[in-house]
């Protein structure tokens, strides 16, 4: 099962910006108790009567803002989702926080099937506390190219472990890692200190390119990945590599895309354009 990446979650929040900023929260309820255990004994009912007034993303994380500072943080690791909707509750067991607005019909629902997502209201006094404490990397989307190089070139990883590590580049996983390693024609198990300042620039602007790419497709759904209200992404129609072992590679039209390990990750190359 994909985990959504930094392209899934920005459909997302671009979602939740169009459906939800700017609303009055007059009711919210959650029946969680994963969630409840998360959070101060007062949540959900100290979110009543503040504003969203931005949505915001850093890689794969959302943060939700609220008008007297406060913050909630959303992570959705496999299965998390937001419906935004008339007449939807918490029948389902699976949905988890309700939230119901000033002069509107509809209400956003926070829906989590396997549970392993995070959704946490963060003070406004434990706001510079909350980031000092979580080491979250530059955004994907962000980082220019001088500070890719300096975030990759020096550390003598291997590149693709090192780009899923969210504390350097956020927002990459193992779709776009592949992706971006076969577009750049980099071997998967090279060493960053090996790769060539010329290529590392070629990568950035390759990272950049197939991010907007699949942005511009909301994402990619292999399985559990739905947008707001379920919408699916249509990026897996460009995929080259991931999930395409067996196939012949459709840029050399030599060889099979093979699947090995790395890092514990299953990983998408070719043999014949991504040597080591």
């Amino acid at each position: 099962m994909a985990m959504p990446e930094l392209p899934e979650v920005e459909t997302v929040v671009r979602s939740l910006r169009e459906s939800v900023a700017g609303k009055l929260i007059r009711h919210t309820s959650c029946s969680a108790r994963h969630i409840l255990a998360q959070n101060q004994p007062d949540f959900p009912a100290v979110l009543v009567g503040q504003k969203i007034t931005a949505i915001d993303r850093n890689g794969k994380n959302i943060f939700i803002r609220l008008d007297d500072g406060n913050l909630l943080w959303i992570h959705l690791r496999m299965t998390g989702q937001f419906i935004f909707q008339a007449g939807i509750d918490l029948d389902d067991p699976h949905n988890h926080v309700l939230f119901k607005f000033k002069h509107s019909d509809e209400r956003l629902v926070f829906r989590d099937v396997r549970k392993f997502g995070t959704f946490r209201f963060i003070p406004a006094d434990d706001r510079d506390n909350f980031f000092n404490r979580h080491n979250f990397g530059r955004d994907a989307l962000a980082v220019s190219e001088s500070e890719f190089m300096d975030l990759i070139r020096p550390r003598k990883r291997m590149i693709k472990p090192l780009l899923l590590d969210q504390s350097l580049v956020a927002g990459l996983g193992n779709i776009y890692v592949d992706e971006l390693l076969w577009e750049s024609r980099v071997h998967p198990q090279k060493r960053s200190h090996r790769i060539a300042p010329r290529k590392l620039k070629q990568m950035h602007n390759t990272m950049l390119r197939l991010l907007n790419h699949a942005i511009a497709n909301m994402g990619t759904t292999f399985d559990s990945f739905r947008g707001i209200n379920s919408e699916p992404g249509n990026f897996q129609s460009y995929l080259k590599a991931y999930q395409n072992a067996g196939n012949i590679c459709p840029r050399c039209g030599r060889v099979r895309i093979k699947k090995i390990t790395v890092a514990q990750r299953g990983t998408h190359y070719c043999p014949h354009c991504q040597r080591l």
